[in-house]
């Protein structure tokens, strides 16, 4: 083998390997970073009204903020309100929720009913509580009055200041994953007042997976003709604040599940800010290294005339991230996004969910999705494969060109080229249909890690859930790249590409090119084992069927060649 040979060969290995961790992100959807700024800011003395959408409201600096003393002679109580799908639990401290289970679901470990909130939450940071009004904090320790309280129905009142009163009602429609929540600010006083509050859309949602790749912090930008755009903000990249113009909600998300906050006005949010918690529960500036952190929004000024009322309607959706669900609501389909091959991975979900329907195990429509791929490129394969076949025949004449024009390389390889057009021949055919595939491979890994069908959907035997790796066993010991999980279906597609190979016809032995793409194919099973191991099982299950319906296409197309030798 040349050295340039040896080279391609070593850097072709290397790309496979870094091609999981580094070059596959590449393909998912752009994270946009959101803008940090600084934690506390200062109020002017005479604050500005805002003058469009989305303008920017300082903080009041939190020196001169006056404390709200918590209610505590008012007893404390806890509601359960639900409806078909949801059942959630409400505390009067905070008028914040408790929990949000949902019916229809299982948690990761398919034992209890999903509750999207994790039990351990901070008291004071729970997801619907004003924690910042009429520049009062710690009023998410509020304790309200409970005015009415029916199945799908709590109202919360309680008193902010002297003849300023705050009136929460939260409302569950039936068969929907949203509650209904509006905020009255009724002013007695006769003096016009200027406010502006802060409410936790989302805290400490429930992880689906390692917290670096599933949880995230989203904001939805409103960019006109009715396009949104998702900001993502990655526990890694904590704290950090957005001060975008045209923020139309905000919330958290995990692989499968969305808590969003969602005005019924577009330009009543200000800023959307995000931050951690500690191993104490406690509010930090660090990094979320485990993926619990709290998401706030806060509301631009208004004004509430003397004795009137002012009211803000929300919806706050607590849900799958399935598509028929989130275009209920407008603009949330924008938080499942299949990225580059959003199209193609459409597709294939509509093919899979067809199947679905018919034969009810998605392992199956996997199946048969790869064999219609296979059947749709067997005439390209066959072409391929004949074409190598012609490359070996063809190698007597093309050392005989190579002698001839041994001091001309231009005319050698013009030569060249008129001989594979000549006999049909292409030296580079083999890679055709893998190349091909590749759309699909990566459209099918989008479809597979992100449509909410694949959660725990079960296959056979050992493979109980298409979304994560087949894992049949712990190991008591690490493996280098691999770790201590023993994942089966990556090592069976292995074994298969190297019998894959033996049917596959050979390069020519006297052609160095055709020698050198060999040897760096023989590379790839391996490559690929790396690559699959810790993907999901749907995707294993895909190429490892692609590959054994590939020795079978290998065996037919040997016996076509075999005619055309005789």
């Amino acid at each position: 083998m040349d050295r340039k040979a040896l080279i391609a060969m070593i850097a072709c290995g290397v790309i496979m390997l870094l091609y999981y961790p580094f070059i596959l992100p590449l393909l998912s959807p752009k994270k946009d970073k959101i803008t940090e700024v600084a934690q506390e800011t200062v109020v002017s003395e005479k604050p500005q009204e805002r003058k469009g959408a989305g303008a920017h409201v300082p903080l009041p600096a939190q020196p001169t903020q006056p404390v709200m003393q918590p209610q505590m002679d008012i007893p404390l109580q806890e509601v359960v309100i639900e409806n078909e799908l949801v059942k959630i639990a409400w505390t009067n401290e905070g008028a914040a929720l408790r929990s949000i289970q949902l019916k229809e679901f299982k948690d990761t470990e398919t034992k209890n009913t999903l509750d999207l909130l994790k039990n351990d939450v901070p008291t004071q940071y729970r997801p619907l509580a004003i924690d910042t009004i009429l520049q009062k904090t710690n009023f998410q320790g509020q304790r309200y009055t409970i005015l009415e309280q029916t199945g799908s129905k709590v109202v919360f009142t309680t008193r902010v200041e002297d003849g300023i009163s705050l009136i929460k009602t939260i409302s569950l429609p039936p068969d929907k994953y949203n509650i209904n929540m509006d905020i009255a600010l009724k002013n007695d006083t006769n003096d016009e007042v200027s406010a502006l509050y802060s409410i936790v859309a989302s805290s400490m949602i429930t992880r689906e997976g390692e917290p670096s790749a599933d949880m995230a912090a989203v904001t939805g930008l409103a960019l006109g003709s009715k396009r949104t755009k998702l900001l993502r903000t990655a526990p890694k990249e904590f704290p950090s604040r957005n001060e975008s113009v045209g923020i139309i909600w905000a919330g958290s998300t995990n692989k499968y599940f969305s808590t969003i906050l969602k005005p019924s006005s577009n330009d009543l949010i200000a800023s959307m800010n995000a931050q951690a918690f500690d191993a104490q529960g406690m509010l930090t500036n660090e990094k979320a290294e485990q993926g619990d952190f709290m998401v706030t929004v806060q509301t631009n000024k208004f004004r509430i005339p003397p004795h009137e009322t002012v009211n803000h309607s929300y919806i706050y959706f607590a849900g799958p991230k399935k598509e028929q669900i989130l275009e209920q609501y407008e603009t949330l389909d924008t938080l499942l996004s299949y990225g580059w091959f959003a199209s193609i991975s459409k597709v294939l979900l509509t093919f899979l969910n067809a199947v679905y329907r018919v034969i009810p195990n998605y392992g199956i429509s996997i199946i048969l999705l790869t064999i219609i791929i296979k059947a749709i490129l067997f005439p390209l394969t066959r072409k391929s494969q004949v074409s190598m076949f012609r490359m070996q025949q063809l190698q007597p004449m093309i050392n005989q060109l190579k002698e001839k024009y041994k001091h001309d390389k231009q005319r050698m390889g013009k030569e060249q080229m008129l001989l594979f057009k000549k006999y049909g021949a292409n030296p580079m055919s083999g890679c055709l249909p893998m190349v091909l595939q590749l759309p699909v491979f990566f459209a099918l890994f989008r479809t597979l890690q992100l449509s909410f069908e694949m959660r725990q959907a079960p296959f056979m035997f050992w493979i109980n859930d298409l979304s994560r790796p087949d894992t049949l066993l712990l190991l008591p010991f690490s493996i280098p790249f691999l770790g201590n999980a023993l994942n089966i279906l990556p090592l069976i597609m292995t074994v298969a590409s190297f019998a894959q190979m033996k049917v596959t016809p050979k390069a020519p032995a006297a052609d160095p090119q055709a020698q050198m793409q060999q040897k760096m194919m023989s590379f790839m099973p391996i490559m690929f084992a790396f690559i699959l191991y810790h993907m999901p099982s749907g995707l294993t299950v895909y190429w490892t069927t692609s590959t054994l319906f590939s020795i079978i296409e290998g065996i037919i197309i040997r016996k076509t060649i075999k005619k055309i030798k005789n």
